[in-house]
This record gives structure tokens, C-alpha cells and sequence, in this order.
């Protein structure tokens, strides 16, 4: 009996300490893996802040030499090993997502590497001498229209939220043609109208009717507006390029709370009365829809980019940011023939841009900031709080756009 026990137990040692001996093996080989990935990932990080600086280096010296052609042999890094390389992509030439760079633009390419063959891409899509494209007004389009009891008035987010409007609720128009802008049904700006050159001005700014009539603001008796004026040059409000092409990715969420990270997405939705979260960072998109009673939040400082190429939509009852924080906090831009509609008492906080797309309020929705479109409606009781602070406002303005010494950077893009 001992024997076979013996026997027994001889076999089952061998086994537990095989087992052992493999179970070892395997948690040394895993943590040799981990630390591979955590080295992998640290050298990438070091190749994307090498194109970081490169990136910087390039909008510096293109703010003092707008022929600055870039550098090809890799500069090395004060700090470390990394270096970088630079190229000036000129109107025409491929970018990275296989988009031409438009006419009149640049496209700066700063490449990163670091030990072990890591690199990174770092890109912006900039304009060069021009600061045409600083300063919003409170509503701009070729077209715009303002009926029952819609209303635009001012605020200034630097000296705190909205409490009770002021009148300096610009409206601007590139366009000179008869009925470019349009009150009717008891809408009131509170602010200057500014039309297109060769444009033509109504002598009388409220009283009367004006529909029909030559001039290029139309309204009728219930309407006013504090004043106009015409533009010797029509202001440059460039068209949106999207940074990259949108993902094939959708992104649904139901009730409760959920967070969001930048990127690239086909489409992006929340449900009725859940709360999403957005990241800080650019997100690219085909659609993006709020359902009713939603709320979006923008987490940290932002800012939070949003480039839409087809429709952005926010449901009945939904806010979308905080009119406690500034508008520039969240910027909606909107690609040729993109739509944005917000409607049944929504809420929006931020900068609606898209002079190529057409934007529509209605039904008793508020926006506190700017809207820009080709054609923007505003209906049923909408509010437009402009924050006159977004008169200095910079197309990709924030911690990752903005204007260098007389380089306007439209957007910016990690690859």
C-alpha cells in the first residue's frame, strides 16, 4: 500500500512542479512583454513630442519668412536623441488623409523619431500673412433670416456668464443682393447689421417695411436692428477642411453617463436624456446626433474641436456644454453642405462655424457664442447670446490652433 502510495505521489510532484515551473515562465515572459509595450509606448510618446517641436519650430519661422521651405535632414533634439524633420506641402499637394491642400493655404508636415525606429506625424493645415480669418461676429451668412420673435443680443464671457443682454449683437453678410438679410415676424437684433460691399443701405433701421424693396436688409414693421453699415472688403471667412476623412466607426449611446475620446468616427450618438462626456481634442465625423433631454459635457479645459461632414443634430430639451464656460470652448465645424439643426428648446454653448453649410434654429433654442453658415434660419423664439469675446477670436483657436506671428493655423493633426 505504501508503495503505490509513494507511487502515486512521486508522478504528482513531478506535475506540481512542472506546473510551477510553466506558470513561472509564463508571468516572467508577460512581464517581459509589459515592459516591451511600456518601452514601445514611451519611445512613441518621445517620436510625437519630437514632431510636436518640429511642428512648432515651422509655424515660427513660416511667421518670419512666409518662404520657408522646411528641412529635410533631421534636427536633433536639445533634450535628448529624438529628432525631426519638416515639409512645406504647397495648394494642390496630397496631405496625409489624401486630401488637396486648398488654394491659398499650406500644409505644414512635421515627421518625429526616437530610438527603436518610432515615429510620429504631426500636421497643420495653416494660412500664411493673413489674418483675415480672426474675429467672429454673432451671426454670419450669405443668407440670413429672422421670423417669430427670433432675437440676437451680446454678452462678453470674460466678465462672466449671461445675465441680461447687451448690443453689440452683430450680423454680417458678404453679400450685397437684395434681401441678403431678412427680419420678419417680429424679430429684433440687437446690434449693427454689416452688408457686402456695393451693398445697399435702408435709411431707416425700424418703422416701416422694407420686403421687396432694393435694399439688402428686409424687414417688416414688427422688426429692428440698432444699425448698419457697409464693408469696404467682405470679410474672409475661410471654408472648413476637414482635418482628416471620418471613421467607419459608430459610437451609439443609451441612457446614463459615457465618456468619448477624440478621433474618427462615421457617426456619433446619445440617447434621450443621457449625459456624454467629450475629451479634449478633435474629433471628425459624418454625423453627430444629441437626443432629446441630452446632455454633452466638455471635459477640462478643452478645447474640444468637432468636424462635421454631414449633419450635426441635437434633439428636444438638450444642452450641450455650459454657459458658464466660454464659447470657445467648443467649436462645431461644419464642411461644404454639412447641416446643423437645433430646435425644441436646446441649449448650446460654443462656436457653430460653416460658411459653406447651412445652419437652422428653431423652436424656442438658445446658442451662447457665434453661428456662421452659407444660409442660417432662425425661428420660433431662438436666441442668439453673442459673447463678444469671439471678436478675437481664431478659426482651430485654442491649446492646439490659433495664430503665430501672422500664420493663421486653421486645424492640427497627430498622426
Amino acid at each position: 500500500m505504501r508503495r503505490q502510495r509513494r507511487a502515486f505521489i512521486l508522478p504528482l510532484a513531478v506535475i506540481l512542479c512542472f506546473l510551477m515551473l510553466l506558470i513561472a515562465f509564463v508571468l516572467q515572459d508577460q512581464s517581459r512583454k509589459q515592459m516591451r509595450f511600456a518601452s514601445l509606448q514611451v519611445r512613441a510618446d518621445q517620436a510625437a513630442n519630437a514632431a510636436d517641436a518640429g511642428l512648432a519650430v515651422a509655424l515660427q519661422q513660416l511667421g518670419t519668412n512666409a518662404a520657408y521651405s522646411g528641412v529635410n535632414h533631421p534636427q536633433l533634439l536639445a533634450e535628448g536623441p529624438e529628432t525631426y524633420t519638416i515639409k512645406i506641402l504647397q495648394p494642390g499637394a496630397s496631405m496625409p488623409d489624401g486630401q488637396s491642400v486648398p488654394s491659398g493655404f499650406l500644409f505644414v508636415l512635421a515627421s518625429g523619431f526616437s530610438l527603436g525606429n518610432a515615429n510620429a506625424r504631426s500636421g497643420a493645415l495653416v494660412k500664411v500673412g493673413s489674418s483675415g480669418s480672426k474675429g467672429l461676429p454673432g451671426v454670419y451668412g450669405a443668407s440670413v433670416h429672422l421670423s417669430g420673435s427670433a432675437a440676437i443680443d451680446s454678452y462678453n464671457s470674460t466678465k462672466g456668464p449671461y445675465v441680461s443682454g447687451s448690443k453689440n449683437g452683430s450680423v454680417l453678410t458678404n453679400s450685397s443682393k437684395p434681401g441678403s438679410v431678412v427680419l420678419e415676424g417680429a424679430a429684433q437684433i440687437f446690434g449693427p447689421v454689416a452688408i457686402g460691399p456695393k451693398g445697399v443701405l435702408d435709411p431707416n433701421s425700424s418703422g416701416g417695411s422694407s420686403v421687396k424693396s432694393a435694399y439688402t436688409v428686409w424687414r417688416n414693421w414688427s422688426t429692428s436692428y440698432v444699425s448698419s453699415s457697409v464693408q469696404s472688403t467682405p470679410k474672409e471667412m475661410p471654408p472648413v477642411t476637414l482635418p482628416s476623412a471620418p471613421g467607419k466607426t459608430s459610437m451609439s449611446f443609451k441612457n446614463g453617463s459615457h465618456t468619448l475620446a477624440p478621433g474618427n468616427y462615421d457617426s456619433v450618438s446619445i440617447g434621450s436624456s443621457g449625459t456624454l462626456t467629450l475629451k479634449a481634442g478633435t474629433y471628425v465625423v459624418n454625423n453627430f446626433d444629441i437626443g432629446g433631454s441630452a446632455d454633452i459635457v466638455v471635459a477640462g479645459d478643452g478645447p474640444v474641436k468637432i468636424y462635421v461632414a454631414k449633419s450635426f443634430e441635437l434633439g428636444s430639451g438638450s444642452d450641450v456644454s455650459n454657459p458658464k464656460v466660454a464659447p470657445s470652448l467648443l467649436q462645431i465645424y461644419l464642411g461644404d453642405n454639412a447641416s446643423y439643426d437645433q430646435g425644441g428648446g436646446t441649449k448650446l454653448t460654443g462656436v457653430v462655424y460653416g460658411p459653406n453649410a447651412s445652419v437652422s434654429l428653431s423652436g424656442g433654442s438658445t446658442v451662447f457664442g457665434s453661428l456662421a453658415g452659407n444660409s442660417v434660419r432662425m425661428s420660433g423664439g431662438t436666441w442668439l447670446h453673442y459673447d463678444e469675446a469671439l471678436s478675437e477670436f481664431s478659426l482651430g483657436g485654442g491649446s492646439s490652433g490659433g495664430s503665430t506671428s501672422g500664420v493663421t493655423v486653421l486645424f492640427r493633426q497627430r498622426w
